[in-house]
């Protein structure tokens, strides 16, 4: 799983970086095998007047070409990136799931069409 982190007017320091590819880890590390690449986009809104201005952006990746996003604003970084993983996380989940679901009923439905071509129609 690719981790990508992209910050906007402001500078990304190495801690921060850090924290922010073990968020990304411990929330989608089991669903690493279905992920092909995680973007985070950290930015500050309104720049150094302060509120409730931090944002981040996760865009998730899943190998069958769908994808997932996920936006959290705070006043602190930190939050807004606890939130944005969970959030993703939960968003993830739901989405893997569709799909096997979705797989499974067109595995059933192809199964129950090929037994009906088996069966000899009797009723001339």
């Amino acid at each position: 799983m690719l981790v990508h982190i992209q910050s906007r007017h402001f500078s990304l320091s190495e801690a921060l970086s850090r924290y922010v590819k073990n968020k990304v880890q411990i929330m989608l590390g089991r669903y690493e095998s279905k992920i092909s690449r995680v973007d985070v986009n950290l930015f500050d809104i309104n720049g150094p007047k302060g509120g409730e201005d931090k944002c981040c952006k996760i865009i998730v990746k899943i190998n069958s070409t769908s994808s997932v996003v996920v936006q959290e604003t705070a006043e602190d970084l930190y939050d807004a990136i606890n939130t944005c993983t969970r959030r993703g996380r939960r968003a993830v989940k739901r989405q893997l799931s569709l799909h096997v679901r979705t797989r499974r009923k067109i595995k059933e439905i192809l199964l129950l069409t090929s037994k009906e071509a088996e069966i000899p129609n009797t009723l001339y």
